[in-house]
């Protein structure tokens, strides 16, 4: 026969398991929304970047001399064309750790590579990539083969 206490240690047992059960899902929609967040973060950076080389005549007319003539940069227009490469590199290095991480699919993954490809094929850009040794060394080991 079982007693009061016997009974309420089960309801105790499954009001345990009940609470753990509810915060596996809040701590599921809470990474959910974390790997979305982080989706849109590096996309809206991406946007801003882009956005930047489309509207800005400066930039535009700076990369192009850049790529025709790396070496005829002034001192300030080599500072300036590196920090556009570096933000471009920042967000290569930053959708490689989101896919380490899993929060990026493989598929997602080839779209970023292909990118990053399309900017190592400029001369100008490479050579500046090369010159910075301030990428995760994992970064650049794993970077160098996508354009194989």
């Amino acid at each position: 026969m079982t007693t009061v206490k016997d009974k309420l240690e089960l309801v105790g047992i499954v009001a345990v398991v009940v609470s753990l059960l509810i915060l596996g899902y809040e701590i599921r929609q809470n990474t959910d929304t974390s790997a979305a967040q982080a989706i849109f973060e590096l996309n809206e950076s991406a946007r801003q970047t882009l956005f930047q080389e489309a509207t800005d005549p400066e930039l535009v007319t700076l990369i192009r001399k850049a790529e025709q003539d790396f070496d005829g940069l002034s001192e300030r227009e080599r500072y300036m064309y590196g920090r556009w490469v570096f933000a471009h590199m920042n967000l290569f290095e930053s959708a490689w750790r989101y896919r380490r991480r899993g929060v990026i699919s493989d598929a997602e993954m080839k779209g970023w590579e292909a990118a990053f490809c399309g900017y190592m094929a400029r001369a100008s850009f490479r050579r500046v990539v090369q010159s910075v040794e301030s990428f995760t060394p994992e970064f650049s080991e794993e970077s160098a083969q996508w354009c194989d």
